[in-house]
């Protein structure tokens, strides 16, 4: 069977025929038939890039420049190929939502960090990194929230609720150090991941990317919620009061959902409150982040009529107590008075 025979029986190139196509190239290279060699790897790199397999795509062009590198107008297409592939294969959403990183980055740059990522899905209550200990991801959400929490001794409290446009995992990404924060799954989410791994390897290819990389996470610091939220600690003075509270979570739609619990209101502010509650240890760290709907009855003074209080808020923190007893601290969505 001659060379045009061949072609002709292999066709069109197709996901059926690419293994065959691999071959002839190899028995072309034998024959040291260059140029056949050559025009077959771009129609091989074509199929995988239209098929959105582009490592393999990348591996065949490696392999052409070892065939011939002085198929230099080969060489430059099969690239055009593979990047204009990328292109069409992005994720518009994500694009969007973190638009200030990709509007820095050039086409080349965009391609390398969106394919440089991997897609994670995160369930409800999954820790995805612990304060204390090494992390070398970057977490980019696209759907659902996440919490970024710290701990001291047995309270959990939260930094901030995290939602679609947020990245995670900043604080010790570019540096030597590990986690001072802990990042939990509030509600599912749907994750792009980078390795540190990936940006050794870019620092030599790609510097500017790494260095527009980590100017988006320094203008994202971990450090400037924190400053956030001490100061918002310390907004309004709380009371020791006693009383019954009722609380119910509410649903990412704002309406009530799953069953009202009972607690023990523990102190009180104009922002805030604090509340005892009787739960296993998962219950009550997925309270963590929520929104919920709390009623109370605040005593007057001096014997007076008692105030009925409904209120919503966040749960900013969660303390362990002593064995099946939390204390819940919610931060009001509107304060008790303007």
């Amino acid at each position: 069977m001659n060379r045009l025979q061949r072609r002709q029986t292999l066709g069109r190139p197709s996901p059926e025929n690419l293994d065959q196509m691999e071959q002839e190239v190899d028995r072309l290279v034998g024959a040291d038939d260059k140029p056949a060699a050559v025009k077959l790897l771009v129609e091989l790199i074509e199929a995988q890039a239209r098929a959105r397999n582009f490592p393999r795509a990348e591996a065949l062009r490696e392999r052409l420049m070892a065939v011939d590198d002085m198929a230099l107008t080969e060489i430059i297409k099969a690239a055009e190929i593979i990047e204009a592939a990328k292109s069409s294969a992005l994720d518009d959403r994500h694009v969007e939502l973190f638009s200030a990183l990709y509007d820095n980055l050039d086409a080349e740059e965009t391609n390398a960090l969106y394919f440089g990522m991997q897609a994670r899905q995160g369930e409800t209550g999954e820790i995805l990194y612990s304060e204390g200990e090494a992390n070398g991801r970057l977490f980019f959400l696209n759907q659902g929230q996440l919490n970024l929490f710290f701990t001291r001794g047995d309270k959990q409290s939260l930094i901030s609720t995290l939602e679609p446009g947020a990245i995670a995992g900043q604080d010790s990404f570019f540096v030597t150090s590990v986690a001072t924060t802990s990042l939990a799954v509030q509600l599912e989410a749907h994750l792009m991941v980078l390795d540190f791994d990936r940006v050794i390897a870019w620092k030599e290819k790609r510097p500017g990317l790494v260095e527009k990389l980590e100017e988006f996470c320094r203008r994202r610091a971990v450090g400037d919620l924190v400053a956030a939220k001490s100061l918002e600690r310390r907004a309004s003075r709380r009371i020791k009061i006693e009383g019954q509270v009722v609380a119910q979570i509410l649903g990412q739609d704002g309406d009530l959902t799953g069953k009202p619990f009972r607690g023990d209101l523990a102190d009180l502010s104009n922002t805030g409150m604090a509340f005892y509650i009787k739960a296993t240890d998962r219950a009550a760290r997925l309270l963590m982040g929520r929104k919920l709907k709390v009623r109370l009855t605040i005593p007057a003074p001096d014997k007076g009529k008692p105030q009925a209080v409904a209120r919503t808020g966040q749960v900013v923190a969660v303390n362990a107590l002593y064995i099946g007893n939390y204390s819940i601290h919610l931060c009001f969505d509107q304060p008790l008075k303007s």
